[in-house]
């Protein structure tokens, strides 16, 4: 596994692109507007701070763990290449159908989703 697509940038999203990131997955964080990218990565740099304040990694780690982030607002574009899709937008269960159908008709058959 290569390569991971997180939907929603949100409390649960931003917590596990950074979480995978980290670990040197190359992960692609999905929302639907820039804005939300830009709160979700904001989330994930202060987390990341505090870490390095902490002495629980480097300065160079941080950089690092963001490098390994890139921002989508399209779904199609996002998961292009990726071996596993987690969901982890709003508690909406209609939206939530509606995402794992979109995932349904745009993943390769043997992508991961969760």
């Amino acid at each position: 596994m290569k390569q991971i697509a997180v939907i929603g940038s949100g409390t649960m999203g931003n917590g596990i692109a950074h979480t995978f990131a980290q670990a040197g997955f190359t992960v692609k964080l999905i929302d639907i507007s820039e804005k939300s990218l830009e709160k979700g990565m904001a989330t994930i740099a202060a987390n990341l701070d505090r870490m390095v304040t902490k002495g629980s990694i480097t300065e160079t780690d941080k950089h690092k763990t963001i490098s390994n982030i890139i921002t989508y607002t399209d779904i199609k574009d996002g998961v292009v290449g990726c071996d596993l899709v987690v969901e982890a937008a709003t508690e909406n269960v209609a939206l939530k159908m509606n995402i794992f159908k979109q995932l349904s008709d745009i993943c390769d058959h043997n992508v991961i989703l969760a």
